[in-house]
């Protein structure tokens, strides 16, 4: 027994698709990422946004227009989930989701793209199986968001931009790793092109992560402990500078030259 927990976006509903096609999944649960926030007005929240503006402006846009450029290009396939969701929460936390796993009782849960799941909901599914997490950054050189892919550019750390498959854990992607890799990237690629090729990377990693699993091989789980630098960013951290310097990044420094396979250490999916 398969369950999928995931974001209504493209991607998510790319990834199910793949997921589904080779293994079939079992059910699928949707977390609304337009759920109503009570609206705050203070004074710091206005300042946030007027410095986000202007990153905006002066990297004329490109950063949203790669996101959204991306979730275009899977909704011309992908419009849909390949089953019709059991549930849409606007949580992954809530009653519900509980119910349902006690009733599937899945060997596998699969999650990418909900918002954390709580300690409580981990150990009902663990009851049963394991829960698999994609991470689109390398753990733990780069985690958190809004965008790790973005973040490599800030940090000109062009060798991060890659995937992470993990156990998931109560944490911001700080669950052992089962692996990480590094997407082939040419050093031509725009920023809508680094956003498609990561994307489909992480895709790939899972699906091959998922096989291994399914197929009764022991998998790597490897605490990220062990690894340095350990990094978290924030959304709340992506601002005006911030923003500004990746752009900066990517245009000038951002070539064929500076594209390179193995600068830091990695976990192998078949390491075990």
């Amino acid at each position: 027994m398969k369950l999928f927990l995931c974001d209504a976006r493209s991607n998510q509903k790319a990834l199910a698709h793949k997921i589904h096609a080779k293994f079939k999944i079992d059910g699928i649960i949707v977390v609304n990422q337009k759920v109503k926030k009570l609206k705050r007005t203070n004074f710091k929240l206005s300042l946030k946004r007027i410095s986000n503006f202007i990153g905006f402006l002066l990297t004329f846009g490109q950063f949203r227009k790669a996101w959204f450029g991306m979730l275009s290009y899977y909704e011309k396939n992908f419009s849909e989930f390949p089953i019709k969701p059991l549930i849409e929460v606007h949580d992954i936390n809530q009653i519900e989701v509980e119910k349902i796993i006690l009733t599937f009782k899945p060997e596998l849960v699969l999650v990418s793209g909900t918002n954390i799941l709580q300690q409580k909901l981990l150990n009902i599914i663990n009851q049963y199986g394991v829960i698999m997490n994609l991470h689109t950054g390398i753990s733990p050189y780069i985690k958190g968001g809004p965008d790790c892919t973005f973040w490599c550019l800030y940090l000109k750390e062009f060798d991060l931009i890659g995937n992470t498959i993990m156990w998931i854990d109560s944490g911001i992607d700080s669950g052992n790793i089962i692996s990480t890799e590094q997407t082939k990237l040419n050093g031509d690629e725009s920023l809508l092109d680094l956003k498609i090729k990561n994307m489909n990377h992480g895709h790939s990693l899972y699906l091959r992560a998922i096989e291994l699993f399914l197929n009764k091989k022991i998998l790597p789980n490897v605490s990220q402990s062990f690894f340095k630098p350990q990094r978290l960013f924030l959304s709340k951290n992506w601002g005006l500078k911030e923003q500004f310097l990746a752009y900066y990044n990517f245009s000038r420094y951002f070539n064929k030259r500076c594209i390179q396979n193995t600068l830091h250490k990695l976990v192998d999916l078949n390491s075990r």
